[in-house]
């Protein structure tokens, strides 16, 4: 998620969480969340899918005002179709209630973020690992930090000291085959792509 012109989409710590929160609202039911990084004006997650049968379970638990059209038809007769159209929905609905607020609090009008907000399929093992070290070291590619491990609006800490939030820790862990093979992967990516002051990363996953 980028927001228009470079405006910034936080103006504090508080609305960094937020904006999590809002995520873990809207998208919670339908995906877990693997990564995350959030910088001045952009925000990087990585997702997973969950599965079919895990969905229409959590769709059923919703209060009625909360079952959209979409949402009412998946669990009906699901399908990936109708997952598309729901998760269209579900995070149309995210980025237009996190905007409201945040137009709300500065008393401005218009647009937050860049339409539409990008996405990329993951389907190989390497690419996870690159997307996650990738997401976790955006803030020291574009020059925020020197060093990553010191911006604290990303998942890195969480998931390396297992803790309890909205990511899915042990998950990730076991990908990486350990705490240990976390933290080293993580270190020999970071020096070789982004200790050196390259114009283009070869790891750009956006």
């Amino acid at each position: 998620f980028r927001s228009i012109d470079g405006i910034p989409l936080f103006k504090s710590a508080n609305e960094k969480q937020f904006f999590l929160e809002k995520w873990q609202r809207f998208l919670a039911m339908l995906m877990e969340t693997w990564a995350y990084s959030q910088l001045e004006n952009h925000v990087h997650l990585i997702v997973r899918i969950r599965q079919q049968q895990k969905i229409v379970e959590q769709l059923n638990k919703l209060s009625p005002e909360a079952i959209t059209k979409s949402i009412s038809e998946f669990v009906k007769q699901p399908n990936d179709l109708l997952f598309e159209q729901v998760c269209e929905r579900q995070i149309n609905s995210f980025m237009v209630s996190y905007a409201n607020t945040y137009n709300n609090n500065l008393g401005r009008k218009g647009g937050v973020y860049q339409q539409p907000f990008r996405r990329s399929i993951i389907t190989e093992d390497s690419h996870l690992q690159q997307a996650i070290v990738y997401t976790h070291a955006n803030a020291q590619k574009h020059g925020y930090v020197n060093d990553f491990t010191t911006h604290h609006h990303n998942s890195y800490h969480a998931i390396l000291n297992s803790n309890e939030t909205f990511v899915n820790a042990k998950a990730v862990i076991d990908f990486f085959g350990g705490v240990d093979q976390f933290i080293n992967v993580h270190k020999k990516q970071v020096a070789y792509f982004y200790s050196k002051q390259w114009p283009d990363s070869k790891l750009e996953v956006e």
